[in-house]
């Protein structure tokens, strides 16, 4: 593990920010969307949220609407969440369950196979016709795959899988000791921000704002500690960051509001990792936070160019969600936490839209990751339509 001498690399470098109307253009945002949204796996949530035959979620991204669901056989299939009759929304609910697994669409009936996505059936329509066949009318499907208990989706059918997309190693020397497909959902939320969903990464990408607007997670992370980043084991690819550690202040024992422990550490920890909070980040959209006895994990989908709505999941190990150890402190720090970035957010994308920012401002050296993401952006930007 690297230390960075003065908070960063040598290759860091003053740059340019986005232009400012990057952060305000419609023109651009949907470019974006086309460009990086729909081209790129995305963190859709947890299995756990689908334990049952029938149970679904929606994901909002932009104006498209998405059906994850688990289906009869067991397996979890994602669909656009348009009915291949009239076009009507199949799930108006934010989670559910339907019925058997068959997706039932409420507007005239249509009835498709979760599974498949197939057209089972059509009320007081034959099956087959010389000019319709149910067999041939069907969900339009989004690529799915399961790691590690995340559920990851991807609306390019043609994209890579996501070991390729990742170059996901087969061990990880810090992320594997948390056994994340074990662990499981403690608690949810949803934040909705006004503005710009560059804004809300960038922001994830630094810490340079931590000793202003983050009060109680400096008091027990305090900025100014050492940090660590890029663990030789973990690459550092196109869509894959690993962002470091922050370490506790002397005296603490957890990242929490008052730094004392309510829960064991995970088990596979070293007395060296109960210290830390370990940050991942994932291109375009969302990072996991992992303490030493639960896990942050926040994704964001852009709704519109300046609304942005962001998911925040906290994981803990079973036996501790079964013996309802407390957990709120894990809770608090981080939802505190986020409403202050996503406050800050707002108040970037307020000046964004002056025309005095219409050239962008400055990233400094200390604003590294945050060039790294822009660079992405832009190269994502560039690639063929």
């Amino acid at each position: 593990m690297k230390t960075i001498e003065g908070g960063w690399p040598k290759e860091a470098k003053f740059e340019p920010t986005f232009l400012g109307y990057e952060y305000t253009d419609q023109d651009s945002f949907r470019k974006e969307v086309e460009q990086i949204w729909m081209k790129t796996w995305l963190l859709a949530g947890r299995i756990e949220e689908v334990p049952n035959v029938g149970d679904y979620f929606t994901i909002q991204l932009e104006k498209e609407s998405l059906i994850c669901m688990r289906t009869q056989e067991g397996s979890i299939q994602t669909y656009y969440n348009v009915c291949m009759h009239r076009g009507s929304r199949l799930c108006e609910e934010g989670t559910g369950n339907m019925s058997k697994g068959y997706i039932t669409c409420p507007y005239h009936s249509w009835m498709y196979d979760g599974e498949t996505g197939k057209l089972l059936s059509a009320p007081n329509i034959p099956r087959e016709t010389e000019e319709f066949s149910c067999e041939k009318v069907q969900l339009h499907s989004v690529r799915t795959e399961i790691w590690d208990g995340y559920i990851w989706i991807n609306m390019d059918p043609n994209a890579p899988s996501l070991e390729e997309s990742f170059r996901l190693p087969e061990s990880w020397s810090i992320y594997e000791k948390y056994d994340m497909k074990n662990l499981r959902i403690g608690s949810q939320k949803t934040y909705t921000v006004h503005a710009n969903w560059k804004l809300l990464m960038e922001n994830a990408s630094e810490c340079y704002h931590c000793g202003n607007i983050h009060p109680e997670l400096s008091r027990v992370t305090p900025p100014n500690r050492p940090r660590q980043w890029i663990d030789k084991n973990i690459p550092d690819t196109e869509v894959l960051k690993h962002v470091g550690a922050m370490e506790l202040k002397p005296g603490l024992e957890r990242v929490n509001l008052d730094g004392k422990a309510y829960r064991p550490p995970f088990p596979n920890l070293k007395e060296e990792d109960v210290s830390k909070i370990y940050y991942l980040h994932f291109f375009p959209h969302s990072y996991i936070c992992m303490a030493s006895d639960y896990v942050f994990v926040a994704a964001m989908w852009p709704i519109d160019v300046d609304k942005t709505i962001v998911k925040g999941y906290w994981l803990f190990t079973p036996e501790v969600l079964e013996n309802k150890e407390p957990i709120q402190d894990a809770i608090d720090i981080w939802d505190i936490t986020s409403k202050e970035d996503w406050e800050a957010c707002e108040w970037a994308q307020q000046g964004n839209e002056s025309r005095v920012y219409e050239s962008g401002g400055i990233l400094t050296p200390i604003d590294w990751r945050v060039a790294k993401f822009k660079h992405y952006v832009h190269k994502k930007l560039e690639e063929p339509f």
